[in-house]
């Protein structure tokens, strides 16, 4: 891919940079994911922080919290040491760490709830409680008929 973004691209890039920022993620891991995901190809550490104007510690740094999230991966470049990223097809990771952030949620309210005196406080807990539970049941539902929808 050549070291250029057109508008759309771009667009793209800074809007998931700003949508990312505001969950409290940095701006720069949305923006490097947003740049993978509409990549067609791998991209090195160079390509990434000269297409978004970023240092490349910066995008190192990004990169491989991008990894660890398991949305993008990285592959060495056969003959040479130079490592380049990609995101990765399957984006049900990024469901999944969703997933953990409500369970550990869910397994603190179901903790701490019985140790609360009765009154609204515990209510609002307990109903926020049943909410993640809720969520947890029906996301399963979700995420299987995706796996059918997509294997069609």
């Amino acid at each position: 891919m050549q070291n250029k973004l057109n508008a759309a691209q771009r667009r793209f890039v800074e809007g998931f940079g700003h949508l990312y920022a505001r969950y409290g993620v940095s701006i720069t891991f949305g923006r490097l994911f947003g740049l993978l995901l509409v990549s067609d190809g791998p991209l090195s550490l160079d390509d990434i922080a000269d297409m978004l104007g970023i240092s490349k510690s910066g995008a190192s740094v990004a990169a491989r919290e991008l990894e660890r999230a398991g949305v993008i991966r990285r592959h060495g470049t056969p003959g040479s040491r130079r490592i380049v990223y990609e995101a990765v097809d399957d984006m049900e990771p990024v469901f999944n760490a969703t997933f953990t952030r409500v369970r550990d949620s869910l397994s603190l309210l179901k903790r701490e709830e019985p140790t609360l005196a009765e009154g609204r406080g515990k209510k609002r807990v307990r109903q926020m409680r049943a909410l993640h539970e809720f969520w947890l049941q029906e996301s399963e539902g979700v995420l299987e008929r995706w796996r059918k929808r997509r294997d069609r």
